[in-house]
């Protein structure tokens, strides 16, 4: 079920190519700016670099937990576009939803790996970099490790309900 990654590449290479930025999406009204900047991206290094991360993100055999997490990052990514400090465009802010989605607790030792304090460091790195909305992504990353806690919350009191019913 490798196939979720395919179906985002190609298209998202085919609005990239069919539509650059479109004028609407720059002079739009502010809802239709928040439902679309993801899918939108401003040149051809962005995205093959949002393209690596969704290779890397999204593994063989997610599947369905894989189509719901990719619905709530959208829903997580629109509720972010307040956030931006600057124009915005791009399917990171989904991709970093993703990530936190997919965070383990914090009293997880995986907090101590190496790799999550690299992805730290240049997600705060980020803040930065001109023409870069990083405000964006980090509420992203945030609000996507609160909903990973109420869906483990969620699930511990119907696996407790379960047990007694």
């Amino acid at each position: 079920m490798g196939a979720i990654r395919y179906i985002l590449i190609v298209s998202l290479a085919v609005i990239y190519f069919a539509f650059g930025i479109p004028d609407w999406l720059r002079d739009g009204d502010y809802l239709t700016r928040a439902v679309s900047y993801s899918f939108f991206h401003a040149s051809v290094w962005h995205l093959a670099i949002n393209c690596l991360a969704i290779w890397s993100i999204f593994r063989k055999g997610d599947g369905c937990k894989a189509c719901k997490d990719l619905v709530i990052s959208y829903i997580i990514a629109v509720l972010v576009f307040p956030c931006a400090i600057r124009p915005v465009v791009g399917f990171s802010n989904i991709l970093y939803a993703m990530i936190g989605l997919r965070t383990p607790p914090l009293t997880s030792k995986w907090w101590r790996t190496s790799q999550v304090i690299v992805f730290l460091i240049v997600t705060v790195a980020l803040l930065f970099i001109p023409r870069f909305s990083a405000t964006t992504h980090i509420a992203a990353f945030i609000l996507a490790i609160g909903c990973a806690y109420i869906r483990r919350f969620n699930q511990s009191l119907v696996k407790d309900a379960r047990r007694y019913l």
